[in-house]
């Protein structure tokens, strides 16, 4: 695996929470996106945050979060009855990987990404999310080109 340790800066981001299966999130995605075009927001990327490993959560208890990230100093204005947040991704150390290829087919990346952490680095995985970065569109992508770039935060 072609993995990078970066350090990252807090990232601010827009989030809409989501409790439930991971490939449950797209909606969370689309009302997002109405929100930020509605409202001209500033998107510099569009990331998803995931906090529990579904191999030990219970999929109907899964936390994860649409994002995307804004300038710093944004302010969150009108919400339109959405359940926004103005949050910041913890800094820190990550692992990061570059997987091209459709959604469905991520999982098993992310047990050989943690294994490669772990095993070959011999890192950690920290308490803080791990999320992705979703480097193209996929209403305009076809689903094997799809890049996503993941970020495993380590301790």
């Amino acid at each position: 695996m072609n993995v990078q340790i970066i350090q990252s800066e807090p990232i601010p981001v827009v989030m809409l929470r989501h409790t439930g299966p991971y490939e449950q999130l797209a909606p969370k995605f689309d009302q997002l996106w109405g929100w930020v075009t509605a409202n001209g927001v500033p998107v510099q990327r569009t990331l998803g945050i995931y906090w529990d490993n579904p191999e030990f959560t219970p999929a109907h208890q899964l936390r994860s979060a649409a994002c995307v990230e804004v300038p710093v100093g944004y302010s969150l204005g009108d919400t339109g009855g959405l359940a926004l947040e103005l949050q910041h991704l913890p800094s820190g150390e990550y692992a990061t990987y570059r997987y091209v290829g459709p959604y469905e087919a991520m999982e098993p990346v992310y047990g050989q990404l943690i294994n490669h952490i772990e095993n070959t680095l011999g890192r950690g995985i920290s308490d803080n999310p791990a999320f992705e970065v979703y480097v193209n569109d996929p209403s305009e992508t076809p689903a094997d080109q799809l890049i996503t770039d993941i970020f495993m935060p380590l301790s």
